[in-house]
């Protein structure tokens, strides 16, 4: 099941706005997964969670032409693997009414985030202090856009090592020069060690950023819509 390219996948999940879609949707993924939807108060909340399932079946379906429930377990660091297929490795995020998935033969993280008014105080508390220097320092026509980057590279990685937030985030760096955008040859640097990971942005979604991080075995260039 090797694949050449690590393949990023979106899905808009606002077609279940309308609650008897949604409830049908439910029925087609996993126990937990719907329990913990039935669990949110809001519908677009509910969607997201039952969508990010149903994206992650459609783009293993595609890709692999393996197709139905899968079996989701989660790791001791809470970073989630396909128990039948374990050499699939695969990510999940969501924000705003976007489902992404982010599926190949390497680990991988992915992070969508919907850009909205920055709260800047966020930066000095959960950035490393180079970082937050270099926002504050941008025009600040600049520090929405700058803010979200590395908030959603940052969760990319964190994702990518498998340990969640048991990686702070102020604990490594993207290494941010001057007014220069954040970019897919940004390096992130970890006890002052460049990492050898790849990094991919996706910046053609309108008000959202979206950032994948892998190791060895590249992105594809542009996402992959799916319709759920």
């Amino acid at each position: 099941m090797e694949s050449t390219k690590t393949r990023i996948f979106i899905a808009d999940v606002r077609v279940w706005n309308a609650p008897h879609r949604l409830a049908a949707a439910m029925k087609e993924v996993s126990k937990e997964r719907r329990e913990r939807a039935e669990r949110l108060k809001t519908v677009s909340a509910k969607a997201l969670t039952v969508g990010a399932e149903m994206l992650l079946q459609k783009a293993v379906g595609q890709s692999y032409g393996i197709h139905g429930p899968l079996a989701i377990k989660v790791g001791v660091d809470g970073k989630p693997w396909l128990r039948d297929y374990p050499e699939i490795c695969f990510n999940l995020s969501h924000s705003g009414h976007y489902v992404a998935c982010g599926l190949g033969s390497r680990p991988v993280g992915v992070d969508i985030q919907k850009m909205e008014r920055p709260n800047l105080k966020l930066a000095r508390r959960f950035f490393a202090p180079s970082e937050a220097d270099w926002l504050w320092a941008l025009p600040a026509e600049k520090q929405t856009r700058g803010f979200y980057d590395l908030w959603a590279l940052k969760e990319a990685y964190i994702k990518y090592t498998g340990k969640g937030f048991k990686l702070p985030l102020h604990t490594f760096q993207v290494d941010c020069h001057d007014e220069e955008p954040i970019h897919p040859g940004t390096a992130i640097i970890f006890d002052g060690k460049s990492m050898p990971v790849l990094i991919q942005n996706y910046p053609n979604l309108e008000d959202y950023v979206l950032w994948g991080v892998t190791d060895t075995v590249g992105f594809q260039e542009k996402i992959e819509w799916i319709g759920l």
